[in-house]
């Protein structure tokens, strides 16, 4: 019975009929503990609960504290609720918003599960949810242009870039700053995949979001409220760290859910471009190769000057995603951001097939339930 109840639940997250995931059920959650997460995908008050299991309610209210100090459910002022998909619990009960200190807090052997899940299963899962997205609306969530890598490129005009690639801008205009830790790399990131020496406080998905004040001041959480001149270092250093501005993350290649699976796998095709590209300034190229380095996307490599027996920074612009990582690195301005689409570029667009001027498909992750009663 105790496995089938773990199995259940991961097949309800959408993990299938992964043996994996189920270790990860079964590490996590004793088996009254998976019971009650189980009758949960829909919100329930403890009483409901109660009636439905046939459990007093007085047990039932105890488990509920307990799965919610884990960071297993979402409470509202009466209903409780756990999660739909694996990415929304992943986002809540063991990454960002998660308990991450004291003794709710994820142990190594939860830790190395998920390690195991994610690079050997659910990496190669993530390509094809990528696939189906772009064949639904077209495009990838393209990637945000580096703060510094545009105040650097002196000639794009502040009124040329849109709000929605203005991250400092975003920043400036926030109403709350709180940062949460990078879910990939505090969960299963490691030095052996290059992860060791990245920030960790770096994600914002709970800035200026009712999401990050709802989980400020939960047991064992570690998000953090920021000054405006805080929010800005912490961007800027994930900028010069090498991590691409992704939607809310500062990703890094060797652990992140979405850049890993597509940089291993080299499917650059998967990635949209933004607005921008990255240009080289020949006469100011010394040929240190950092830009190369620094480059996830292998959009840059070196080609030999005529004359002379060096060779200087040639970006390919099919592969170049416009991230602006290897412009910020150069102060002599070696290299600078172009402004290449036009802003329409960034509308959501219609969906297949449709006639013109059909409503733009928006495809919204299913986080989890946060608006209860």
């Amino acid at each position: 019975m105790a496995n089938k109840i773990y199995s259940e639940l991961a097949a309800k997250l959408g993990a299938g009929n992964s043996a994996r995931f189920v270790k990860i059920m079964e590490a996590s959650f004793t088996p009254d503990e998976a019971l009650i997460c189980r009758e949960l995908f829909e919100p329930a008050t403890a009483k409901e609960l109660s009636a439905r299991l046939k459990i007093s309610e007085s047990k039932v209210v105890k488990l509920l504290d307990s799965l919610t100090d884990k960071g297993a459910l979402t409470r509202g002022p009466t209903q409780f609720a756990f999660h739909k998909t694996v990415l929304a619990y992943h986002h809540d009960s063991v990454a960002d918003t998660a308990p991450h200190a004291g003794p709710n807090a994820l142990s190594v052997e939860i830790k190395d599960l998920w390690k195991d899940y994610f690079y050997n299963e659910w990496s190669y899962e993530f390509l094809q949810h990528t696939e189906q997205m772009i064949k639904m609306t077209g495009k990838n969530l393209p990637i945000s242009p580096a703060i510094e890598a545009l105040e650097r490129s002196k000639n794009i005009k502040p009124d040329d870039i849109m709000l929605e690639e203005n991250f400092r801008k975003r920043i400036e205009q926030a109403k709350s700053r709180i940062i949460a830790p990078c879910g990939c790399r505090i969960t299963w990131g490691h030095k052996n995949h290059g992860s060791g020496d990245k920030p960790i406080m770096t994600c914002f998905a709970t800035f200026d979001r009712p999401r990050g004040e709802y989980y400020m001041n939960k047991p064992g959480r570690i998000l953090k409220e920021l000054t405006l001149q805080e929010s800005i270092d912490t961007a800027l250093a994930s900028e010069d760290a090498g991590l691409v501005h992704w939607g809310d993350c500062y990703c890094c290649d060797c652990c992140c859910e979405n850049l890993f699976p597509i940089t291993r796998d080299k499917r650059f095709d998967l990635m949209t471009p933004n607005r921008f590209a990255a240009v080289v300034d020949e006469d100011k190229c010394k040929g240190c190769e950092v830009c190369v380095a620094r480059c996830k996307f292998e959009a840059i490599e070196m080609k030999p000057v005529r004359g002379t027996k060096k060779s200087k920074a040639y970006v390919l612009p099919e592969k170049c995603k416009g991230c602006g990582l290897c412009v910020i690195k150069f102060k002599q301005g070696a290299m600078r951001l172009e402004i290449v689409r036009p802003p329409e570029y960034l509308k959501p667009p219609p969906p297949p097939g449709a006639k013109k001027g059909a409503a733009p498909v928006h495809v919204i992750p299913v986080w989890g339930h946060y608006d209860l009663k």
